[in-house]
Parts: structure tokens; C-alpha cells; sequence
């Protein structure tokens, strides 16, 4: 990065907060603020305001390349964290497109790079989040809830329902356990039964059963209408033919618990593919820490994306996020043309128009694009118009 591409980019991020409103969360005296800048995600930290103005006076006077707030409500916010005095936190989940596992494109264009069909898989996990988890599991409802995109390749939902504000550190830690399927094992799934003296059965869970149970349940019933979904479980194909054409009274049985219908020989096997259908699917590498831990700092939503120049999008329902298209709605810097020397092996797509690959080459670009490539180290801003 350059001296006049930093200072570019400050200059548009300026601009951007200098206009934007409505960026304060709710109770934002008791909230402590981070701030990054070009050599660091998190520069300066421990910070608070005791007003919208002063934020905003803040954000459109430094022009800090991050914007980070705490999931946790303080009485001094602006103190050490020994000194802070903690009086409650959100409940926040980070659903990254990066930590998907087994995602196809990834072979293409690696974790350094983004696609729609990455943004697309995070989006899909994040509905799984909500619609299997949050709202059949914890009873919240979708009003209880904000959804932003991250403004890079991902999503965040954060909950203030008064009931989870004092959940401690390990009530976070059985909540995030029980999402990324950390708890289920085959043993608790599926017993057996005796019928009489010589004949036993097979139980297991049904979908009318909560939880994980019928979460499991649902899962096989939904691909016995289909003999490639079966197969795909692992199930050999003469018992996959077998269900398929006997769909209705396996639905039945299931529904019973009655598993010695099925008589899926690698039964273990199958529950380990259901499973890992309904869990969401972020691997080992899922930052645990945002749900787990109290005190942990997120960006700001609406605030730009250091790493982008794209917005932190507010998504105001769940039917707008099925919609909604991050690399066209979250666009900050519409106006405008950049002059850049750009090195880049990837097709950016962004507010509906393509742009490259490049080899070393001078262009004049929308100067949404050419930030974007700017700060995702590709491109070098020589001149602006």
C-alpha cells in the first residue's frame, strides 16, 4: 500500500462518515468502541461516547479504517477491562464464507479471495443458523434479532433479547457447542428394544422429537425421495432402491422411532452424513469466540470494511437476506473514477459489472472497484478523478 493510496482511501472513508447516519447502537454510552488503521485490525481500543454527535463527530474527523464495538454494555466502558464494571452482553454469531468447510471454489481461488458462490454459501448457513437453530431451538423470534453482512465475506446476527444478556461465559460456550453439533453422538440417537424372548428393535428419533433428534430425523425422510440423496448418506444402493420405493411406510415408521424398518446396515455411518448435513458448517475453524466470549469486540453495523471498502450492511429481515446481494448493496463509493496499477488473477464482480482479470496493467476504474482491489492488496492507487 502506498502513502497517496492510504491517504485516497481515508479521504473516501471520511467522506462516507461525514454523511452516514443512524450509526450509534442502542445504549451506546455503555458500549466500548475499537478503532484499526492501515498497520492495525484493532489500533485503539477501550474507547467510548457519550452521544451519537460524538461518534459521529469521531468517525468523520479520523476516518479509522475499522470500526469495532463490544457485544457487552458497561458502566465505564472507556476503562481497563478489570475496572469496566460488566452489566450484560449480547448473544453474536460470525458465520464466515473462509471457514466453510469443502467449499468447491475454494480449489479455484483459495481463502485470500471471495466469490459469489462464497457469499452465497455463507448466506445459506446463516438461514440454516437461524431458521434450525435460533428460532425451533431457543424460541427467538426473528424480531429479537439483527443481521448484517460483515462487509467481506460473511454475516453476523446479534441478539438482544433481555433473557441472554446475562448468560455467562459458559452458558455461551454449551449455546455455541450445541449449534456446531459438537454434542450429538449416535448412542443417545438410536437404542434397542426387546420385542420378546428372541426378537429385539431398533428405536431411534422421530420428527416430531426437538433438538437434535428430529433435526436427524427430518434430515433422512427429506432424502428418502430421493435415491441419490440416499446413496449420497452412504447408504448402498439395494437399500436405497428399497426406501425409495417404500417412502410412505418408512415415513410412517420413522415417525414412530421405529428404526428396525429401515434396517440400514451402516446405520453409525448414515447418522454421522445426517449430522453433519444440519450442523452449520464452519469446521474447526469457526470463531467460537464471538459467541463464547462476553467482551468480544465486532465491526459496527453500517461502518466501512477496511479490508473492502464495502459497508457492514444492515439486513433489516431474513426475507431481505435471501434477496439481498452484498457485493451490489453494500457498495459505499459510488462515485467516481480511480486510476490504478493492478495485479490481479481473479474476475472481481461488483454492483452488477466485471472487472478483470489483470496482468500488471494500468486501468481507470469505478472507484468502488478500485478500492476494493486496493485494499485486498491487489492494485496500487496512482491517481484519482
Amino acid at each position: 500500500m502506498s502513502d497517496f493510496g492510504n491517504k485516497t482511501v481515508s479521504g473516501l472513508i471520511k467522506n462516507y462518515y461525514s454523511k452516514a447516519l443512524n450509526m450509534a447502537p442502542d445504549r451506546l454510552a455503555e458500549r466500548e468502541f475499537g478503532f484499526g488503521s492501515f498497520s492495525s485490525r484493532i489500533a485503539v481500543r477501550h474507547t467510548s461516547f457519550a452521544t451519537e454527535r460524538e461518534l459521529h463527530s469521531y468517525l468523520a474527523d479520523s476516518a479509522p479504517l475499522h470500526v469495532d464495538y463490544s457485544a457487552a454494555y458497561y458502566r465505564h466502558p472507556a476503562a481497563q477491562m478489570d475496572k469496566k464494571e460488566w452489566l450484560g452482553s449480547e448473544l453474536r454469531f460470525d458465520i464466515d464464507a473462509g471457514d466453510i468447510v469443502k467449499l468447491p471454489c475454494r480449489i479455484e481461488h483459495g481463502k485470500e479471495w471471495s466469490c459469489d458462490k462464497c457469499l452465497k454459501a455463507a448466506k445459506e448457513e446463516v438461514i440454516k443458523l437461524i431458521e434450525n437453530f435460533l428460532v425451533p431451538d431457543f424460541g427467538f423470534s426473528q424480531r429479537e434479532m439483527e443481521i448484517n453482512f460483515s462487509g467481506n465475506r460473511g454475516y453476523h446476527v446479534h441478539i438482544r433479547k433481555e433473557s441472554v444478556l446475562s448468560l455467562s461465559k459458559s452458558a455461551r460456550e454449551e449455546i455455541s457447542s450445541y449449534i456446531f453439533g459438537n454434542e450429538p453422538d449416535y448412542a443417545a440417537f438410536f437404542y434397542t428394544t426387546r420385542v420378546d424372548a428372541r426378537h429385539e428393535k431398533q428405536m431411534g428419533p422421530s420428527p416430531n422429537d426437538g433438538g437434535w433428534r428430529g433435526k436427524v430425523a427430518k434430515a433422512f425422510l427429506d432424502a428418502a425421495h430421493s435415491k441419490e440423496d440416499l446413496t449420497s448418506l452412504g447408504i448402498d444402493k439395494t437399500t436405497a432402491s428399497w426406501i425409495f420405493r417404500n417412502v410412505a411406510k418408512v415415513r410412517e415408521e420413522v415417525s414412530k422411532g421405529n428404526w428396525d424398518f429401515v434396517r440400514i446396515p451402516n446405520r453409525e455411518s448414515v447418522f454421522e452424513n445426517l449430522l453433519s448435513r444440519q450442523v452449520i458448517n464452519q469446521g474447526n475453524r469457526i470463531d467460537k469466540g464471538v459467541t463464547n466470549d462476553p467482551s468480544h469486540l465486532m465491526r459496527l453495523p453500517n461502518s466501512i470494511h477496511g479490508g473492502t471498502g464495502l459497508i457492514a450492511k444492515k439486513v433489516p429481515s431474513l426475507a431481505a437476506l435471501d434477496i439481498f446481494d452484498p457485493m451490489k448493496g453494500a457498495v459505499a463509493f459510488r462515485e467516481g473514477e480511480l486510476k490504478v496499477k493492478v495485479d490481479s488473477k481473479y474476475k472481481l464482480t461488483i454492483n452488477g459489472a466485471e472487472f478483470g482479470p489483470y496482468k500488471n496493467e494500468e486501468k481507470t476504474l469505478p472507484t468502488y472497484a478500485a478500492t476494493y482491489l486496493y485494499l485486498k492488496g491487489l492494485a496500487d492507487i496512482v491517481d484519482s478523478k
